[in-house]
């Protein structure tokens, strides 16, 4: 093994033991990252149905972190357990990933990789958008297409698992597509780590841009459909002005008070590819930084510091892995190994206190929903529907989940009847409607029978339909 493969082995190891600090930090937070929006909905309709719920948009790399629990509601296990083992399955999952990756020595990929779940996350942590299982997966796709190559192996016995592996990370999120070009031109380009002759370059290429384009046909009546009309209906005149897009503004804004570190990687890794002479790859790497921009000014152009943090934020993550990659392919491997950990280490330790820091909010989502649990106990409520209330919105952050949120922590603290509330905007006509005349469940965006519910853990109050008030009226 020669010097520069020994730094990153080493520093690979720091990038294994920071992931393992991710995984222990989501087993302890597992109620605030379960107990939370879109999570709270899956989880829900696992337990209640019986069956992993794949996210809309075909996003099947998403399920993986629903096999334990769902073993775990085949075995009948508590809410409170089912819980536990979903809320630590994504972080188990990335550090497997990234334990699988090393162990085919690719370190350079497994560092890569943890910087992506450092380097531009932290209240999107908690939340459990799929950009963040598609990076693992895509991880494991470039760790296992290196370790084929340099394995010589049969072209047929490389494509099977490459054509399976790229279909599921790129069906996970359509944004991995932006990290997985970037990264298949920029191996070819520097062609120090890239094993194919031409020809299979070509047929890899080819093989992506399939899986990408059924990617788009599958995407065309999803959930994602909205959000491709910017970069697919624009004009020269909406790139020219990205940097205006209040998108762009507030990201380059937190760029200097959030992902510093970013920042510096990449400006590093930049200095670096041009002291190197590495001038194509430079090009390459600021081509697609400048391309992440305007896509993101495209797609999302009017979003502001309004838009809450953990959404915007997950889709931005995955321009951690351009900016990282000559940090970690070009000036990592020139360190001695000593520095080179002791650097990568500092970098994981303060991105840590960034995420930490976000976490006490989604604890207070938590007390604020068990505090109306208690006073809907005290008042002898079991459904209940609050008008919106201004405080309590700022708390929640999003609160179409609430009634699953509420529901599970209900099954959590054994109430023979399960108690559920949710909140209503007094203008919403339909729906106060369907609340007072229906005895169901509030299902987000309909009633759900009570003959549909798992009475094992959802057992609810079918005497009465939902009691609807203001906040200062249910304090009383």
């Amino acid at each position: 093994m020669d010097a520069s493969q020994s730094t990153l082995k080493n520093v690979a190891r720091v990038a294994l033991a920071a992931m393992a600090v991710l995984f222990v930090l989501g087993a302890v937070y597992y109620k605030e990252r379960t107990l939370f929006s879109d999570a709270a909905y899956s989880i829900f309709n696992l337990i209640n149905f019986s069956r992993i719920d794949v996210p809309g948009g075909n996003r099947y790399g998403a399920a993986i972190v629903q096999v334990l629990p769902y073993f775990a509601r085949k075995l009948h296990l508590s809410v409170n357990v089912i819980l536990f083992f979903f809320g630590a399955s994504y972080n188990l999952f990335y550090f497997i990933a990234a334990f699988l990756v090393y162990r085919c020595r690719q370190y350079a990929f497994t560092i890569l990789m943890a910087l992506f779940y450092f380097l531009f996350v932290s209240e999107s942590y908690i939340w459990v958008d799929e950009t963040f299982h598609a990076t693992a997966w895509m991880s494991l796709l470039f760790a296992l297409l290196l370790y084929l190559g340099n394995k010589k192996v049969n072209i047929f016995l490389l494509l099977v698992p490459y054509f399976l592996l790229a279909f599921i990370t790129i069906f996970s999120q359509f944004v991995i597509i932006i990290p997985v070009t970037f990264l298949l031109v920029y191996l070819i380009i520097e062609k120090r780590n890239w094993p194919f002759s031409v020809n299979t370059s070509i047929l890899l290429i080819s093989a992506i841009l399939l899986i990408i384009g059924l990617k788009f046909l599958a995407t065309s009546s999803s959930y994602d459909a909205d959000h491709l009309r910017g970069v697919t209906h624009f004009s020269i005149k909406d790139i020219i002005t990205t940097f205006q897009k209040s998108v762009v503004q507030m990201f380059l804004y937190r760029c200097l008070v959030n992902y510093w570190l970013g920042v510096l990687v990449f400006i590093i890794g930049m200095v670096t590819l041009i002291k190197k002479k590495e001038n194509a790859l430079a090009i390459w790497t600021g081509v697609s930084v400048l391309g992440y921009l305007i896509i993101m000014g495209l797609t999302y152009p009017n979003l502001d510091r309004n838009t809450l943090l953990f959404h915007i934020e997950s889709e931005w993550s995955c321009i951690g892995i351009i900016v990282a990659t000559p940090f970690v392919l070009t000036f990592l491997p020139g360190l001695r190994s000593s520095t080179a950990v002791w650097l990568l280490a500092g970098i994981f330790f303060v991105r840590l206190i960034y995420i930490v820091s976000f976490i006490p909010a989604f604890s207070q989502r938590n007390e604020m929903t068990e505090q109306i649990l208690n006073q809907m106990r005290k008042k002898g409520i079991t459904k209940l529907a609050l008008y919106n209330d201004q405080h309590l919105m700022s708390l929640v952050k999003l609160d179409w989940g609430l009634p699953f949120e509420s529901i599970l922590m209900s099954s959590m603290d054994g109430d023979k009847q399960k108690l559920t509330f949710l909140f209503v905007n007094p203008d919403d006509k339909k729906t106060i409607g369907e609340l007072n005349n229906s005895k169901d469940f509030y299902h987000a965006w309909m009633m759900l029978p009570y003959n549909d519910l798992n009475k094992e853990y959802f057992n609810i109050d079918t005497t009465k339909p939902y009691q609807i008030m203001t906040y200062d009226e249910f304090l009383k």
